[in-house]
C-alpha cells in the first residue's frame, strides 16, 4: 500500500510540475495599454476585407500585425519578437506571400494563428484581444 501512495504522490507531483512548464506567455515583453477602435469601412483597412489580409498598426510595443483570418474572425498579434525582444531589430513581419510571419533579425518563423513554425524563438507572438461590432474592430488587452 506504502508504493501505491508514492506512485501516487509522485505521479501529481510531476503532473504539476509539467502543468507550469506549459505556460505560452512571453515574460520579457512589456505589457503596455491597447486600446484600439478600427473602422473597418475606412479605405485604409481596405486589405482587411479578405481572409488573410493584413494591416500594421502602430499600437503595442513594436507594433501591431491586425490579420483578417475568416469572416468575422481577426487577429491581432505584437510585432515585437519574443526572442530577445529588446534587440532594436526584434519586429515580426508579414512574409510577402502572406502565408507565415517572420522575424528578418533572429530567423524565427510564426504561422498565421503566431505559433512558431522555426528559428530560435521558444515562445508564440504576444496575441491582443478582438472584438467586432458591426463595422468596429476592438483589440484591447
Amino acid at each position: 500500500m506504502t508504493i501505491l501512495k508514492r506512485f501516487l504522490f509522485f505521479g501529481f507531483l510531476l503532473a504539476g510540475i509539467s502543468a507550469c512548464d506549459e505556460t505560452t506567455d512571453n515574460p520579457i515583453i512589456p505589457n503596455v495599454l491597447v486600446n484600439e477602435q478600427i473602422n473597418l469601412t475606412n479605405i485604409q483597412y481596405n486589405s482587411l476585407r479578405r481572409d488573410n489580409g493584413y494591416v500594421y498598426l502602430k499600437s503595442g510595443v513594436k507594433g501591431i500585425i491586425l490579420l483578417h483570418k475568416t469572416g468575422d474572425t481577426y487577429l491581432a498579434f505584437e510585432r515585437n519578437c519574443p526572442y530577445r525582444p529588446f534587440d532594436e531589430c526584434a519586429q515580426v513581419s508579414m512574409d510577402p506571400s502572406g502565408f507565415f510571419m517572420a522575424d528578418s533579425c533572429c530567423q524565427s518563423v510564426f504561422d498565421l494563428n503566431g505559433f512558431v513554425t522555426g528559428g530560435p524563438s521558444p515562445y508564440p507572438l504576444k496575441q491582443y484581444s478582438t472584438s467586432l461590432t458591426g463595422n468596429l474592430l476592438y483589440i484591447n488587452n
